[in-house]
């Protein structure tokens, strides 16, 4: 029920209604999560706009990949772009391509592990801090938002993944939230098997195997959290002490974020 249909625009939901603790839920119609908007049809903006209510998009991408696709973003919504990664706008760009593959352009095949882990250095870090209090408190206003990476599930999950921490909700229900990115991700499994077929040397196997481990899985979450623990000793002192939000900040939060379920 939290999945909404667009035309052009995949893997797009709703957070509301996520259990969160005290015996509510995540307030529905304040905080979406999804892919890119760059082939957003006049129907798309319409329904993000006019529907949902969007008033705010948050874009989590690179600058390249900005500029090969820049979003198509409906009138009056307001647009930020806070990059996890950019050599130009925070000093660094993640570059880790998978042994035996190839790189196309900017192109690369990662692997999931190193990538959720690196998520979790200081500059990301950085950005994760501007990015959730901006996003929190748009939506702690009544303005609704929309915050989305390239396809909806790396950068746009932890993302997702720290608000619910921030909120109250427990690891099985984000991790569901996470899961639920392979629904959509199946609709344009062909085309992902292709890029990566082009990026494993036409070797099919290994395309396979690439495209399996790119799938959302519970590994890529605990994998984030294992490199949070290390970095900053606990998950909890990552919130309170990185990005800003402590206990008292997190109940503001979750008086404004949340209802009775």
């Amino acid at each position: 029920m939290r999945s909404i249909a667009f035309e052009q625009v995949s893997n797009v939901r709703d957070l509301g209604g996520i259990p969160v603790e005290g015996g509510r839920v995540v307030r529905p119609g304040l905080m979406y999560r999804g892919g890119a908007l760059h082939s957003a049809t006049p129907q798309d903006c319409a329904k993000l706009r006019d529907e949902l209510d969007v008033r705010h998009v948050f874009d989590l991408r690179i600058g390249y990949e900005v500029a090969a696709k820049p979003d198509v973003i409906p009138a009056d919504v307001d647009y930020q772009r806070i990059p996890f990664y950019d050599n130009e706008a925070i000093g660094y760009e993640y570059f880790d391509p998978i042994p035996g593959t190839i790189v196309i352009g900017n192109d690369f095949a990662c692997d999931p592990d190193h990538f959720y882990r690196d998520m979790a250095n200081p500059l990301t870090a950085g950005q994760l801090r501007i990015l959730l209090h901006r996003l929190m408190e748009a939506a702690s206003a009544g303005e609704p938002v929309y915050f989305h990476c390239s396809g909806g599930k790396d950068r746009a999950g932890i993302t997702a993944l720290l608000v619910l921490q921030i909120l109250g909700a427990d690891e099985q229900d984000i991790l569901d939230d996470y899961l639920l990115t392979n629904v959509a991700r199946q609709a344009g499994i062909e085309k992902i098997y292709q890029r990566f077929l082009r990026l494993c040397q036409g070797d099919e196997e290994f395309a396979r195997q690439v495209t399996e481990n790119h799938c959302a899985r519970p590994e890529n979450l605990a994998a984030f959290r294992d490199a949070v623990n290390q970095r900053y000793g606990s998950m909890d002192a990552y919130l309170c002490d990185v990005l800003g939000f402590d206990q008292a900040k997190r109940a503001e939060l979750r008086l404004a974020l949340t209802q009775p379920a």
